[in-house]
């Protein structure tokens, strides 16, 4: 949940950011990696950054793949609908994560699980609803969103995997050098500058790196080593309800009724999920 706060810190970064948002995006990845460097040098200090065996490297291109284009989808939704729109669209990821496990590995959920998803769901639509705005005007950003909640959902499931053979660290560290790359060519394709113009815009971006990324994905993947992974897509329902605290603190957005009210019930259904929901008991590395 933390991690879900600090990535929720995104949107008020790229808004108020001198680029693009897909070149906010490549600087995200880019200002991430000398925070994972040096953190899995802190758990590592005696052996440095050493490739993944043959087995882990698929698995990771894989997740480095994903993350790429979830970035590219949700930025380029945020462009083409209303921010509430793309908001509700990607953090409906819960149902894509449960759907994929259960498809993939056979992961069942119960009643109760279930019941608790329904109920930060609703939270999350409530959130968004102030601004929410379903058409054919936004269709095409709206099918963005919805990419994007997929691709993440991916990208959390592929992690999970993963996080039993890997520290968190390793595998943050190789998704941002596997999107960092792929990221920048696709801003320099677009024609957009990577270049901030102002010492603040060059702050804004190390922020995003720093905390979005490093901090945010950082605390998510080290919590899927001890959270069964549907539960912890529930558990990032926690970044609307952030994203609009923060919205309201730097951007000057409102907060109404409504949205304090669904606030409520995403922090309610997180809770009724996580007592319905087995907690992994091995001890997995940092």
């Amino acid at each position: 949940m933390l991690g879900a706060v600090a990535v929720a810190t995104n949107p008020v970064f790229v808004r108020l950011s001198e680029l693009t948002s897909v070149a906010s995006a490549a600087h995200r990845m880019i200002w991430a990696l000398p925070v994972f460097a040096f953190w899995f040098w802190l758990s590592r200090p005696k052996t440095g950054v050493r490739p993944p065996s043959g087995k882990h490297v698929p698995l990771l291109l894989l997740c480095g793949l994903l993350f790429a284009a979830d970035l590219v989808s949700l930025h380029a939704s945020i462009e083409r609908t209303a921010a509430a729109n793309s908001m509700l669209f990607v953090n409906a990821q819960p149902i894509y994560v449960v759907i994929g496990g259960w498809l993939l590995f056979g992961t069942r959920v119960t009643r109760n699980f279930g019941f608790g998803v329904a109920i930060a769901l609703v939270g999350g639509v409530l959130v968004a609803w102030q601004s929410l705005d379903i058409g054919t005007e936004h269709l095409i950003g709206d099918g963005l969103g919805v990419l994007a909640g997929i691709l993440y959902a991916g990208y959390i499931i592929g992690a999970s995997r993963l996080r039993g053979r890997l520290s968190s660290t390793e595998i943050n560290l190789w998704t941002c050098l596997i999107a960092a790359p792929i990221l920048v060519l696709v801003t320099l394709a677009s024609g957009h500058s990577l270049i901030p113009q102002t010492p603040r815009g060059w702050g804004l971006m190390i922020a995003l790196g720093v905390i979005s990324q490093g901090l945010g994905q950082g605390l998510i993947v080290w919590g899927l080593a001890h959270l069964p992974t549907s539960f912890s897509s529930v558990a990032l329902l926690t970044a609307p309800v952030a994203a609009a605290v923060f919205a309201w603190l730097f951007l000057d957005e409102s907060l109404t009724s409504i949205q304090i009210v669904g606030m409520s019930a995403v922090l309610v259904g997180i809770y009724v999920a996580w007592r319905a929901a087995p907690i992994a008991s091995e001890k997995k590395p940092l």
